[in-house]
């Protein structure tokens, strides 16, 4: 039983407090109020009496006299304070580390989850948006360079020697895979035939435009195949982004792909799954999100549990010409609006929500998982989360067409972190995506409401020599808004559609 404690004077130390904002913040749905609590992950509904003091503890430009005129009924004062104590809430204290990653940080220690075998640096096709693009800093351009089988095999030899003995998967990735396919095939056959009593995923990204009947006949034949295609929806919107090296437009191809592709999953009855990867680019309408929608809705042919998602592409990555193209078209932005809030107006504007994914759907997933499988405790945690980041070569290895191993595919310029021949350089590892980031990251984070919500991870802060600080901050604001928008469309979504907890408690998170 907590000692008796005069509420009012409480929370006036609460107002005191120095950085008081890294301990939570409130929000509002149309409904209710909530406070979310940083040091434990909890979200309370605050009662109508309530809520006006509790947005006083955050609002910087309110005074203390000004505080201690909301708070002057000590009834009241003391129910929140006890509340607060009891709950442990508002109680987080000055972290300064990060959770300890370094019993991970040997070969002992390693239980690889995933190999990721960069087939190719060369792709057929110029996306605007690409990463791999000339116009676009920090990642490599697309090279003629391949990967060959020998080491590729080493790579699949050490990753398996140290797999996750419960999850081990297999991916390709380019450039555009198949443009390696006989590569990929040796792969393949070489895990299965060698490594065949483990189950093990298969997986790979794919334009589609070289797809053959006798690739997809292949494909759909190997188990627990998953296949990504790139698709960013209807004829006038593919071709508009995504057109080959030589400028002519691709949906008639990939289109053709994507039907033998499907031809073949229905003539094995196989059950390869389908993933459609979307890239929105400008204007960000709702007519153009729906346009969208409305096409991968209208594919009948798709297998069944084919599923379609999509997102825009990396800050910096798309070209200065595409907006001048929009300004000499008069291109008016006010009329933007975000995947999230077109995702929220379908939803309302449907009888029942949809037992099919399409891509408002498969939105609100991504808000409501990410919220409804946040971290939870009674009582403030002491260590901070490397915000989003995986544990180094644990969730994945990422091995480039040389043999150099890499954190992961989406990295892009980073520093070494070994090759297949001499092997994972754990010193390396340790001193770059370990020390380096928690030093450089923890002032930030520690006064951050948002530290153990944040879904910023080495892909999109790292250069050549390291973490990018500057680049990472830049960051930081957008996530801020984009968490809070999380918390409110959940709770919102969850006021009104109550049965939704059935949709997503069995969503595993990535």
């Amino acid at each position: 039983m907590m000692n008796k404690v005069n509420g009012q004077e409480q929370l006036l130390n609460r107002k005191r407090e120095k950085d008081f904002s890294r301990q939570g913040i409130t929000f509002h749905t149309r409904a209710n109020s909530y406070l979310y609590d940083t040091g434990t992950g909890k979200v309370v509904q605050l009662e109508e009496a309530v809520a006006p003091i509790i947005d006083a503890l955050f609002n910087q430009d309110m005074g203390l006299d000004e505080f201690k005129g909301l708070i002057s009924n000590q009834v009241l004062a003391d129910s929140i304070a006890e509340f607060l104590e009891q709950e442990h809430l508002l109680q987080n204290p000055e972290i300064t580390h990060f959770v300890d990653m370094k019993p991970f940080m040997s070969e002992e220690a390693l239980a690889c989850e995933q190999l990721i075998i960069e087939l190719t640096g060369r792709c057929n096709l110029r996306c605007r948006y690409c990463t791999y693009g000339e116009h676009y800093e920090g990642t490599r351009e697309f090279t003629s360079e391949d990967i060959d089988f020998a080491t590729a095999k080493k790579a699949i030899d050490y990753a398996y020697k140290h797999r996750n003995l419960e999850v081990f998967a297999v991916t390709f990735y380019g450039g555009e895979p198949l443009i390696n396919f006989h590569i990929m095939k040796q792969c393949i056959d070489y895990c299965i035939t060698e490594y065949g009593e483990t189950k093990i995923d298969f997986s790979f990204t794919t334009n589609l435009t070289l797809m053959t009947r006798e690739i997809a006949e292949y494909l759909v034949q190997i188990p627990n195949m998953n296949i990504v295609v790139s698709i960013d929806g209807p004829e006038n919107i593919q071709n508009k982004n995504r057109v080959f090296a030589n400028g002519k437009p691709s949906f008639e191809a990939a289109f053709r792909g994507l039907k033998l592709l499907c031809e073949a999953i229905s003539k094995y009855k196989s059950k390869t799954q389908l993933l459609f990867s979307s890239v929105f680019m400008p204007p960000f309408t709702a007519e153009r999100f729906d346009e969208i929608n409305d096409f991968f809705e209208s594919l009948d042919f798709l297998p069944e549990g084919t599923t379609v998602s999509a997102t825009y592409p990396a800050p910096g990555s798309i070209p200065d010409s595409v907006f001048e193209e929009l300004r000499e078209q008069n291109y008016d932005s006010s009329k933007d609006i975000s995947w999230v809030d077109w995702a929220v107006k379908k939803v309302e504007n449907s009888n029942d929500l949809p037992q099919t994914p399409n891509l408002y759907t498969v939105f609100l997933q991504q808000i409501l998982v990410a919220i409804h499988q946040r971290r939870l405790v009674k009582e403030p945690m002491d260590r901070y989360p490397y915000n989003a980041c995986c544990i180094p070569i644990q969730r994945r290895l990422y091995v480039c067409t040389d043999g150099s191993y890499k954190i992961c595919e989406k990295i892009g310029e980073s520093p070494g972190i070994g090759s297949v021949d001499t092997g994972l350089d754990f010193d390396a590892i340790s001193e770059y995506y370990l020390r380096q980031y928690e030093s450089q990251s923890m002032n930030d984070c520690s006064k951050c409401w948002a530290v153990t919500l944040c879904d910023i991870c080495y892909a999109e802060c790292y250069n050549a020599k390291g973490i990018d600080l500057e680049k990472k901050r830049n960051l930081c604001k957008n996530t801020r808004e984009s968490v809070l928008n999380k918390l409110c469309v959940y709770h919102d979504v969850m006021e009104r559609y109550p049965e939704i907890i059935k949709l997503i408690s069995t969503i595993e998170r990535h």
